[in-house]
Formats: C-alpha cells, structure tokens, sequence
C-alpha cells in the first residue's frame, strides 16, 4: 500500500471509529480526546504508549519481512509466544551476570520463532505449502503447547496462574524511564527498523527477497532459488516475531504467561500494511496503533466509549488490508 492511500486508509478508519463512537451513544469529539489524553497526556501515558508500540514493532517487521519475499506470514503470534516461552525457559533456569543473561535470552527466544517460522517455511519450500494456512494452524499450536507446558511440567510452584518462574532481576532489561514499563527493548526495535530499512534497500540479499516477491518467474530465471528464499525469509521473519516475545518476557512481565500477547501478532498484519511494508513507516504506524491499545482504557473510563470500538477497528484494518493484499498482490508490491 503506497503512502497515500495508507493515509486514505487511515482516514476511513478514523471515520468508522467515529461512528462507531456515536453508534455506542458517545461523543466521537470527547471518546478521541479521552483516546489522546490517555496515551499522550503524561510522561507515564506516553511511555506505555511506547511499550505498546515496542511490542507491536517486533511482530510488524516480522510480518513486513515475509511479505518481502510475496509471503503472507500470519501467524506471527503463534511465532511470538513460542519465542517467549522459550526466552521465559531459558530466562528462568539461567543464574548469570546480566551482560550474558539478556542475551541468552533474547536469542533462546528468536530461536523459537526460528524454529516456528521455520515449520512453514519448510512446509512451503518441500512441499509447497500455503503458508497462510500453515502459519494460521501453527499459531493455534503454539498457543495450545504453551498453555499445556505452563500449566504442566514447566509450571512456577509459587504462581496461582499459569507461567513459568520470574527471571532473576538481573536479567530484566534496564528501564529507559524509572517508575515505567519502558525499557531498552523500545530502542533495540527502532535499531531493527533501520537495520532492516538499510538490508531491504542496499543489500544483495534485499533484493533477492524483492525480487522473489514482485516477480518469482523472472527472479526464478535470473538464479535466485524461490525454495531456499521461502524457508530462509519465514525462518527469519520468525525469529524477528520471537525476538519481540523474549522483550515482553525480559523487560515487561519478567516471566512467561500464557497471556504474554493480546493478539499483538495479529494487529501486526495491518501496522505493517498500513507502514507500506517500509520498516521506517512501520514504526509510525506501530506508535498510531500503540495510542489505540493505550488509551482505550482512559477512552472508556472518560468517554464511556467501550474499549471494544478499538478492536473493531483494527479488526477492520486488518481484514480489509488483508483482503487486498491477497486479491491484489501485484499492486501492493508495486
């Protein structure tokens, strides 16, 4: 999606919000005020704003890089949770200084995704598989492994719900504002943006994934191996989504639990659509989205505007964004 009609885009989602609003009996003019004053209106809204868009950024360029290479990766949730798990294993049964644990742990957790992101790319490149179905399918896995491992052998003795042990607080991630949830995750994610932003636009490898993706059959001519690229561009946009899981587990809940993702992988789709698959505009597109996940709770509680008005919208972008990319791939990659 150019620019431009992600802005249109953008405009018509506003406007159905706003009826949306009315429809629920509230003012559209105070829920939006409400929305802003709770993500924007402080240094300790702003913040949770920020952590909402960190967790949102991860999945994102995850989804942003398969569909670099014409591959429609949904499931990065699933991707996200097993990374968690993994990080939220690793994490507790790791006794070490911080400088070797949080990287232990941040890896343990992109090597999860890997691993999950790698299940689809295997089965596409084997066997020809869509990957929509099989990342689809793997997501409802992951999340029925996580749960039965939490609730079971890796369950914490002390915890009343389901996760895993606390890590040791040597193996939290610094906290970029004291008193928040903000951590160095946020930085760490804006770093991936533009390293990615630099591979996508100056790299052989780039190109590659470009080119598999507009034009296989030309790509296909000129040597690239369209299988090999599938398997290494869902491994890889895996490990980014698990990345991003093993940053809530070191830096937000500091353990893993079964309810590490509101459906961040999902929303992830259409950030990153609404980005135009540019990793620079998703990070505009992942701090929009964050204001919705962070100030729909003050928009309920000022405004008396359900909460739920902002997963319907979202549920829209992402349907609606969705839809098009499939029925129109051409276009949306030009």
């Amino acid at each position: 999606m150019s620019r431009r009609n992600a802005a249109i885009f953008a405009a018509v989602l506003l406007a159905i919000a706003a009826g949306a609003m009315a429809l629920a009996g509230a003012n559209p003019l105070a829920g939006f005020a409400a929305l802003l004053r709770g993500a924007l209106g402080g240094e300790r809204q702003l913040s949770e704003t920020l952590v909402q868009t960190t967790a949102l950024l991860f999945p994102s360029l995850a989804v942003a890089f398969a569909f670099r290479a014409g591959l429609f990766n949904i499931g990065a949730e699933g991707q996200l949770i097993v990374g968690g798990l993994f990080a939220g294993l690793a994490g507790a049964a790791l006794v070490a200084p911080g400088w070797i644990a949080i990287p232990v742990i941040l890896l343990a957790g992109a090597a999860g995704g890997a691993i999950w992101g790698g299940i689809a790319g295997a089965l596409r490149a084997r066997f020809g598989g869509n990957e929509v179905i099989a990342t689809l399918m793997l997501n409802i896995v992951a999340a029925l492994l996580a749960n039965y491992l939490v609730v079971g052998p890796f369950h914490a003795p002390a915890a009343t719900g389901p996760e895993t042990a606390e890590l040791p607080v040597s193996s939290w991630l610094p906290v970029l504002i004291p008193g928040t949830r903000l951590t160095i995750s946020l930085l760490l994610a804006l770093a991936l943006a533009g390293a990615l932003s630099f591979m996508f636009a100056r790299t052989v490898f780039g190109y590659a994934l470009q080119a598999a993706g507009e034009a296989p059959q030309a790509a296909a001519r000129a040597g690239i191996d369209l299988r090999r690229t599938a398997l290494v561009a869902l491994t890889l946009s895996g490990a980014i989504a698990g990345f991003g899981g093993a940053t809530l587990v070191a830096g937000v809940l500091h353990r893993f639990n079964v309810a590490l993702s509101p459906g961040y992988g999902f929303i992830a789709i259409a950030v990153a659509l609404v980005g135009g698959l540019d990793p620079l505009w998703i990070v505009l597109a992942a701090f929009a989205f964050g204001i919705l996940q962070s100030g729909s709770l003050t928009m309920q509680a000022l405004a008396h505007v359900p909460k739920d008005v902002v997963g319907f919208v979202e549920g829209l972008a992402i349907l609606g964004l969705s839809a098009r990319r499939i029925a129109n791939p051409r276009e949306e990659s030009a």
